[in-house]
């Protein structure tokens, strides 16, 4: 029994020590694996953070999308929308200046029905073009946020009979009937080409419409264009009342040194005779008045006072009109 305890105590420590080198192997094994595994929980605990507060973003948009949606389904935000990028696009065409918006812009046709364009632009020759830029884009908003392509067709389709409906209502306007000097057309702003290729894409026909009631579909890029060429002949306008002025001008300043070129021509006439008179003046002290002083002189009867030989000017003014030798 001491014999088989005294083995199984020396066993024991042997079977520990063995057991402690593995646990101390193991250790080491997980020890990278449990590194990684703690750097993963940092690293998913970090994500969660980002993934809740791109849900918040999220949530963010989608109430924002939301309060544009219900904007653009009131006529008035869409009306004031439409002034307000009819604004832009003056200014990037350098049009502005020429350019009335609605607050100037309103007239009654012949049965006293109030006719409002958003723009009436000015055109050097007198002539003015209005534009309206009430299209109704609000089916179109509703398109993109379908859940489905069968709703999505659905809006797309009310937004082209939106689109023709607004084109048959400003051709029965006849805006080009009520405003002095308009042209015989009336621009329809959309507010983008994208709405335009939606309503076409439905509609094949829309441009032979519009046109057969004298109504111009234009785009932010066709419109700007449009009002370029018009900035174009203001400048060209511009510089030509600048030359009628400088013209104007030109024969004030013509008529005005002609006035001063008579009136030293008759200076210089007026010299010449001084100077004619001065020399007779001269010649007849020389001839007569001197010799009776010099008498004088040899009498005795002379002065302090030296007598002052007058001599006669040799030159007279020259003509305006003459070149000299030297020039």
């Amino acid at each position: 029994m001491k014999l088989a305890r005294r083995t199984f105590e020396a066993t024991s420590k042997e079977s520990r020590a063995e057991l402690d080198k593995r646990r101390e192997a193991v250790e080491k094994m997980v020890e990278p694996l449990s590194k990684v595994l703690g750097e993963t929980r940092e690293k998913l605990e970090r994500l969660d953070e980002r993934v809740a507060a791109s849900g918040a973003a999220s949530e963010g948009v989608r109430e924002e999308t939301s309060r544009l949606v219900k904007a653009l389904s009131r006529p008035e935000i869409r009306g004031r929308y439409g002034e307000i990028q009819l604004k832009r696009v003056a200014e990037l065409a350098g049009m502005r200046e020429w350019c009335d918006f609605s607050e100037q812009a309103s007239v009654r046709d012949g049965s006293g029905a109030l006719l409002r364009p958003d723009m009436v632009v000015k055109m050097p020759a007198g002539r003015v073009i209005a534009v309206d830029a009430k299209t109704n884009t609000y089916a179109y908003v509703e398109a993109i946020n379908a859940q489905s392509e069968e709703e999505r067709e659905e809006h797309l389709e009310r937004f082209a009979r939106h689109v023709v409906d607004q084109v048959k209502k400003l051709g029965s306007k006849r805006y080009w009937s009520v405003f002095d000097e308009s042209v015989d057309f009336v621009v329809m702003f959309v507010p983008g080409d994208h709405f335009i290729d939606a309503a076409l894409s439905r509609r094949a026909d829309l441009i032979e419409l519009a046109a057969e009631r004298n109504v111009i579909l234009a785009s932010p890029s066709t419109l700007i264009g449009l009002l370029r060429a018009v900035a174009v002949g203001w400048r060209e306008h511009t510089l030509a009342q600048d030359a009628r002025e400088l013209f104007g001008l030109g024969r004030e300043l013509h008529e005005r040194a002609a006035t001063v070129f008579e009136h030293a021509s008759s200076l210089g006439k007026a010299v010449n005779a001084t100077v004619e008179r001065f020399n007779k003046l001269a010649g007849s002290m020389d001839a007569r008045l001197t010799p009776t002083l010099r008498r004088f002189e040899d009498a005795g009867a002379k002065s302090a006072k030296e007598i002052v030989e007058v001599k006669a000017i040799g030159q007279t003014t020259r003509s305006l009109g003459e070149r000299s030798a030297e020039a």
